[in-house]
């Protein structure tokens, strides 16, 4: 997501305008009175690109060189894995907010630049009752099943709902018992689908429950044909799709990731293993770039323990190392 410093003498014309350049639904990051009027940074919600276009956009090396106040912030950020299009958005909008760009060691700046990423980054509470049906989805190993576990047991433990897991990964036997005991420890019911219909007669069964996780077989994001299947398994059950994407995920992989399970349309995305890596930036840049909401983050193996609701502010100040 590009920003942009929109101006006009009224607030009204400015609005107009942002609307026209970034369209209804822009994000409106800061908004200013000068002596021309008004001027209004705002950026636009992408699209889902196609697959050869984020290629070239991943793997295209910035040429962009940083104002000296903002150079050394940007290097910091950078070994945290931020990417220089999330950069080069922050720098265009510190333009005119008054801290000092021309030279470096302005005290404002880290606070100013961190507020800006926050504005940024989308999250999505899973706990509305608009998502009472959630389905992980997501490539091998990137820790579906442990999160869905985490997220039940809150649900039961620290909500009081009642509770429903179901699985359509019958290819791991382990990822099933796993499951099951899982469950039983929860004292809550466990259904295996091994097809769409076994699926929707599960969730027909267990309709009155407040909550029903479903985990499903992870899958390459080029496995085309398997991604479908795993669509067909889904349709008519209407569950809300969570993207499961590890924290250590490289940039260009995790184009590859969206573009593959676009299919499903997740509603937003967790990021796993954030104690995995040094660079959890890459992946939150990402998402970030491509308008994507976070709903969890996850940091070790306990459950329920080591899961968080994605929170803006947190996320961004340890980008710039203020946290």
């Amino acid at each position: 997501m590009l920003l942009k410093r929109i101006h006009a003498p009224s607030l009204q014309e400015a609005i107009s305008k942002v609307e026209k350049e970034c369209g209804k639904d822009a994000l409106v990051v800061k908004t200013m009175h000068t002596s021309r009027g008004i001027t209004i940074v705002a950026g636009q919600q992408q699209k889902a690109l196609s697959h050869a276009r984020r290629t070239r956009q991943s793997t295209s090396k910035s040429s962009h060189r940083w104002t000296r106040g903002f150079a050394d912030l940007a290097a910091a950020a950078t070994q945290q894995g931020v990417t220089a299009t999330v950069l080069e958005a922050i720098e265009n909008a510190l333009i005119g907010t008054g801290v000092h760009l021309d030279r470096p060691g302005d005290p404002a700046l880290p606070g100013i630049s961190s507020r800006i990423l926050k504005s940024l980054i989308k999250t999505e509470d899973l706990n509305l009752l608009e998502h009472r049906v959630l389905a992980f989805a997501g490539p091998t190993g990137v820790g579906k099943t442990t999160t869905l576990a985490k997220l039940a047991a809150q649900a039961v433990k620290e909500r009081g709902e009642t509770v429903a897991i179901m699985t359509t990964d019958t290819y791991r036997i382990a990822a099933v018992e796993q499951l099951r005991a899982f469950a039983d420890m929860l004292s809550t019911p466990f259904e295996v689908a091994f097809t769409p219909l076994d699926l929707r007669r599960a969730l027909h069964r267990h309709s009155q429950a407040d909550r029903i996780f479903i985990d499903t077989t992870g899958h390459g994001p080029f496995d085309r044909d398997a991604i479908t299947n795993l669509r067909g398994t889904l349709h008519g059950s209407d569950p809300s799709v969570v993207l499961c994407l590890t924290a250590s995920t490289r940039h260009r992989d995790g184009l590859a990731i969206l573009e593959g399970y676009s299919p499903v349309n997740p509603v937003s995305a967790i990021i796993t293993k954030w104690d995995e890596t040094e660079a959890p930036g890459e992946t939150l840049s990402l998402l970030v770039e491509q308008g994507i909401a976070v709903s969890q983050i996850t940091t070790g193996q306990r459950v329920p323990e080591d899961i968080l609701p994605a929170n803006p502010g947190a996320l961004a100040s340890s980008m710039f190392s203020l946290s």
